[in-house]
């Protein structure tokens, strides 16, 4: 049975029957020209939704980082909006644009313009408090706290009040 088998792959490598194929040249790697990005129609509406959209963190791919994403969806959005490009979304020096708005708070940005000062704030003013019994009906008595200013001034007075050009005090 050995002699069997060696006689048939002695047959198979006889002189004139082994043809040796060289490997095929490899084919040149096809090089797609770069495209424009497709943007949807509502971006060129709300550039700022899509940006937001595609660089979400549930959206965005796992290995690209929240800047290199907001680059990529701007350039798309440059390509495609050219001039109408709003000026938020431009590119350059917006980030050495922006400084840190509360001290401390390192996440707390401020980009652009100084934010206006807020709506001013009713005064504080110290009270003094004194809790007192009051009599009531049928000689119950109830404990009712009285506030007035700690510096003896007038209070203030309780109710509805609307103002019509300012605070008059």
């Amino acid at each position: 049975m050995l002699t069997l088998f060696a006689a048939i792959i002695l047959q198979q490598a006889a002189p004139g029957q082994v043809v040796w194929q060289e490997p095929a040249p490899p084919t040149p790697a096809i090089i797609e020209a770069p495209t424009t990005p497709v943007v949807p129609d509502w971006a060129r509406a709300d550039p700022y939704g899509y940006e937001r959209s595609e660089c979400s963190p549930l959206m965005r791919k796992a290995n690209e980082s929240q800047e290199a994403c907001q680059a990529r969806v701007r350039a798309a959005l440059t390509l495609d909006l050219g001039d109408a490009l709003p000026p938020g979304l431009a590119g350059g020096d917006a980030a050495e644009q922006c400084r840190q708005e509360a001290a401390g708070d390192r996440y707390a940005l401020q980009c652009g313009a100084p934010s206006r000062a807020g709506i001013s704030t009713p005064r504080l003013v110290d009270t003094t408090c004194e809790t007192r019994p009051r009599a009531q009906r049928e000689g119950r008595v109830a404990w009712v706290e009285e506030c007035r200013p700690a510096d003896g001034s007038k209070p203030p007075e309780e109710g509805l009040r609307i103002r019509l050009g300012g605070d008059r005090d």
